[in-house]
């Protein structure tokens, strides 16, 4: 059966030619194909360079030659088409090449390539005088050179001031010489400064940037350098370094500039715990240091009672360090008028050889503050009995408990010497904070924990940050009660045992001198014990008598108290106030009606009103 298929399979292929060659001669002619070098064209033709992956695989091409054998062959790369000052990129004896993300990114670099911008590259393979085809990439660079710092010159000194500080004591420049207005990739740029030595292990950041200039104010700078160990009035190196940070697709590329240092000579910006008044113009205290007059330091403010006159020239200063006598710094009228104070009209320059301050008001004693927040040097009448900022302080929240957060009855700590105000409050685990002014409500001035801490205040262990919205003071304590002293002199906060402040709860008003009482016993006003020994509280005045009782119920019958028994106890009695000479020797207040703060100070002996 095979050999029968076979046979036929012949015979039908003999007869299939047999026809052909009945044709027209015809001839089939099987042509290969020209030899050729070329270089395949990539399915990606845009690279972005991942600094992250710095050894993957940037690129790889390929290419098929059948004009050349056993060639060794070389990769070219150029930024024209023309391939005028081609580069090469390596050789291989294969048909195809790679190269990493690093290394094709050194390349690029080394031809000032444009960082974070598409930048065309030609590539094409040559073998002896064999050249293939080019090829187009896209590619995207990341940067590798450094900033630059181009101002202010390395070793330059700054002396830093306080007269103007938000004044520009430098303006810091430099160059990203990668970096251009067409980079496709956000740039921001951080000013850092550290002290010089350190290797930056303490870092002040001075400011950030989209730009290539950073202004250095003489406050933000004083600030940064005494943070970092610098010392007022001593110069000393601080080093500055640019940090370059790149939003890229492939995460943040960071690159830090090589260091600048400067010298900077901060100011100090404490204040002394007191100033010190010596001269002519102060007559208690002469142009000697046996008797300065002190001004306290409270809060922000420097006071005190003075004896002022204009004769014999009416001049003096004021010193920080009575220690130092004739050496210690002090502060002429200049100093103040250059830093922008309001001074009082009673003081002008007295022009001699200091520029002191010179006083041409009317001799007498007086009230100077130094008010360093509000840049005021102020005369007011001299004030007898107790200096605080505030007559009182009043404590509002739900930590205070007689008080909570509310105006109805807040607790008062009453000023009971100078910056020091005490006062008995019953505390549980809650907020509260104090308050300046109780006839402004949440209007008033008000200090929080951060306001005291930052000032430097040692405050007592159970009363901490509430880190609520308004940074609270919290009692962390057992809750009781407790007497309260805030010490503006000595920067302290304490809380120790209830004290049995006063012989009486509260001093009772009657009379017509106090019109919201009269002489009746319907509506006496009250005026309670606030501190130890002392009793203040808010009474309307009006040119009429009135006296003191200790007790309600008894009305008439209660003991009571008539200006001769202050009088006769050594009291400094408020001039406001005088004996009525009337049948009870009552207290007459002979001032401008109105509502003031009555304060008795039984262990001063004092009555004054503010």
């Amino acid at each position: 059966m095979n050999n029968f298929i076979k046979k036929l399979s012949y015979l039908i292929l003999s007869f299939t030619l047999l026809l052909g060659s009945c044709d027209v001669e015809d001839s089939l002619v099987v042509t290969s194909p020209e030899p050729e070098f070329v270089l395949n064209t990539p399915g990606i033709s845009t690279i972005f360079l991942n600094f992250a992956l710095p050894n993957n695989p940037a690129f790889t091409i390929n290419w098929k030659d059948d004009v050349n054998t056993g060639a060794t062959y070389t990769i070219q790369m150029s930024l024209e088409p023309e391939f005028a000052n081609p580069t090469t990129l390596g050789t291989t004896n294969t048909s195809n090449f790679s190269m990493t993300v690093n290394d094709f990114n050194t390349v690029l670099n080394s031809l000032n390539v444009t960082s974070f911008t598409n930048t065309a590259v030609y590539m094409r393979v040559s073998t002896g005088s064999s050249l293939s085809n080019a090829i187009l990439f896209q590619v995207s660079k990341f940067a590798v050179k450094l900033p630059v710092f181009t101002s202010p010159n390395a070793n330059d000194s700054f002396v830093l001031s306080d007269v103007n500080p938000d004044a520009v004591i430098a303006t810091v420049t430099w160059d990203d010489p990668e970096i251009t207005s067409v980079s496709t990739v956000a740039l921001t740029y951080e000013l850092q400064m550290a002290e010089a030595g350190t290797n930056f292990a303490v870092v002040a950041n001075l400011g950030e940037t989209a730009n290539k200039t950073i202004d250095l104010t003489h406050g933000a700078l004083n600030t940064a350098v005494l943070d970092n160990n610098g010392v007022a009035g001593n110069a000393a190196n601080f080093e500055f370094r640019i940090r370059a940070t790149a939003k890229t697709a492939a995460g943040d590329l960071f690159r830090t500039s090589e260091t600048l240092t400067l010298s900077i000579t901060p100011y100090d910006v404490a204040l002394p715990p007191a100033l010190y008044v010596v001269g002519a113009g102060a007559v208690d205290a002469g142009w000697g240091w046996s008797s300065p007059v002190e001004l306290l330091l409270q809060g922000k403010k420097w006071s005190g009672n003075i004896n002022l006159s204009p004769d014999n020239g009416g001049n003096f200063r004021f010193f920080t360090d009575k220690t130092l006598e004739w050496g210690s710094p002090s502060y002429n009228f200049p100093y103040f008028t250059a830093r922008g104070y309001t001074i009082d009209s009673n003081f002008e320059n007295a022009n001699d050889g200091d520029s002191n301050f010179q006083f041409i008001g009317t001799a007498g004693a007086y009230f100077l503050t130094i008010d360093t927040q509000t840049k005021t040097i102020t005369l007011g009448p001299a004030i007898v009995g107790p200096n605080c900022n505030f007559d009182q302080l009043w404590v509002v929240g739900a930590g205070a408990v007689d008080a909570g957060w509310g105006w109805a009855s807040p607790v008062e700590i009453a000023c009971t010497g100078t910056g020091k105000y005490e006062g008995n409050i019953k505390l549980t685990n809650d907020a509260f904070r104090f308050f300046a002014d109780r006839a402004q409500e949440w209007s008033s001035p008000s200090f929080n924990y951060p306001y005291y801490a930052n000032a430097g205040y040692t405050i007592d262990s159970d009363l901490v940050n509430a880190n609520d919205g308004d940074s609270n003071f919290r009692f962390a304590g057992t809750p009781g009660t407790y007497f309260l002293t805030i010490d503006d002199v000595n920067k302290t906060i304490t809380l120790g045992p209830e004290q049995s402040q006063c012989e009486f709860d509260q001093l009772w008003l009657v009379g017509a001198g106090v019109p919201d009482a009269g002489w009746g016993w319907a509506s006496p006003v009250a005026l309670p014990c606030t501190g130890a020994g002392i009793y203040s509280g808010s009474v309307t005045f009006a040119n009429d008598a009135f006296r003191f009782f200790t007790d309600r119920t008894l009305e008439w019958g209660s003991p009571s108290y008539n200006f001769p028994y202050f009088s006769n106890e050594g009291y400094t009695i408020d001039a406001n106030f005088e004996n009525a000479n009337d049948g009870d020797s009552n207290v007459r207040f002979i001032g401008t009606p109105g509502t003031y703060t009555l304060t008795i100070n039984t262990v001063s002996k004092t009555i004054t009103l503010n």
